[in-house]
């Protein structure tokens, strides 16, 4: 299972409690939210969640997921030893931690 941690008190809040998210976000965007999140814990590695969900990578550890009209979901992928591909980008089919860093 592709373990999910939040960055901030207030980031695990939005995510963990739909009237805090539907406050912050509409009821709409709140959902989609709550939905990307389920999605990504019944997956074993975020290659699996990034295939499916359509994100895109950037900056080689962050990722992100567009949800509502408006909105974006940012991640890093955690841990103290990265597995990383031979030319040294993350290997994302081996990442089972990623950490919600910001929602923009």
């Amino acid at each position: 299972m592709l373990n999910v941690s939040f960055s901030t008190k207030k980031l695990k809040a939005i995510c963990t409690k739909i009237e805090v998210a539907q406050a912050q976000l509409g009821p709409g965007a709140a959902a989609e939210l709550h939905e990307l999140l389920a999605e990504a814990e019944s997956f074993l590695t975020a290659d699996e969640l990034i295939d499916f969900r359509g994100g895109k990578i950037v900056g080689g550890d962050s990722l992100f997921f567009p949800f509502g009209p408006h909105y974006r979901a940012s991640f890093k992928a955690v841990g103290e030893d990265l597995p990383r591909d031979v030319d040294g980008s993350v290997a994302w089919g081996k990442v089972r931690r990623i950490m919600l860093v910001d929602i923009s």
